[in-house]
């Protein structure tokens, strides 16, 4: 079986007969059918090649990618704790007790920042890998969303913070660590584009057989030419220096761990008023948590 390009197979007929093994018209049957069958093996053979070139060259956009990140927005925050900590070190007995403070408060935060930058950069190495196995189970949403907005003190410190939350929430089915997670990195997403004095707002109701999860911000939104790129990896809306560094994952994170536990993330600018809003929707439990003890 020939193509254009190379053989692509051997066909092998036997008979144990006497006289020819196939007649003119058997042969030229078996001919157009070896034909077809190697231009669909062709096919394969290059939908394979395409698919093998599409990863290796994705993957190689993946390490460039990455190798900025380290290169920016790892290297700013190591410079701004060695810069704190040699000040402390070389001039600390004639620094006031403010400046002093200013300093340890600027290492904490920086290397704060860092933790989240390396947690950001293994998290996605998880979901590259196929290493994540989610834990589903029946989880509280109200919880985890007090036990995002716990960790999330630090960077909300200059935004306030508005809760709707429905009373008497069911639980859904999710892991609650990767749901924490997840929108842990919309707070922090929102904290950082919508800037100082932002207005946060966090909405949970529940839509039929699904919990509706809403963040909401009045910064500037999103740019129409970026709401379909919003989750891709290292996709950023601004790179100025006039905005919080980060890595560029947190969303394409968020999504992967929504999706993970069977949930869905969507990104919209807001209709009633300035501002970005990210809508996660999860499965309600599938039976309450009593029935489900009762029967055990």
């Amino acid at each position: 079986m020939r193509t254009g390009r190379d053989v692509v197979g051997i066909i092998g007929l036997d008979d144990d007969g006497a006289g020819p093994l196939l007649t003119p018209d058997q042969r030229r049957l078996l001919d157009a059918l070896a034909d077809q069958i190697a231009i669909a093996i062709e096919r394969i053979q290059l939908a394979e090649e395409f698919d093998r070139a599409r990863i290796a060259s994705e993957a190689e956009r993946l390490q460039a990618a990455l190798l900025t990140s380290l290169s920016h927005d790892l290297r700013t925050p190591l410079a701004s704790i060695l810069g704190a900590a040699m000040t402390l070190k070389s001039y600390g007995d004639g620094l006031s007790p403010d400046d002093r403070m200013e300093m340890l408060s600027t290492i904490t935060d920086e290397s704060q920042r860092l933790n989240r930058f390396i947690a950001n950069l293994l998290d996605m190495t998880r979901l590259e890998s196929g290493g994540l196995r989610p834990r589903l189970d029946n989880v509280d949403a109200a919880d985890v969303i007090g036990s995002a907005l716990a960790r999330a003190r630090a960077v909300l410190a200059e935004s306030t913070v508005i809760t709707d939350i429905q009373s008497d929430l069911p639980y859904v089915r999710a892991d609650a660590v990767l749901l924490e997670q997840a929108l842990f990195n919309l707070l922090d997403n929102a904290a950082k584009h919508a800037g100082p004095g932002a207005r946060i707002e966090i909405k949970a109701r529940v839509q039929g057989r699904y919990l509706q999860l809403v963040i909401a911000d009045n910064g500037p939104g999103i740019p129409e030419g970026s709401l379909d790129r919003i989750f891709d990896k290292f996709h950023r809306l601004d790179a100025s220096d006039s905005k919080r560094a980060g890595t560029g994952l947190g969303l394409a994170i968020c999504r992967g761990f929504i999706e993970a536990i069977g949930g869905t993330v969507v990104a919209a600018n807001r209709g009633d008023q300035r501002g970005a809003m990210f809508t996660i929707t999860l499965p309600l439990a599938i039976r309450p948590v009593a029935e489900e003890g009762a029967s055990l």
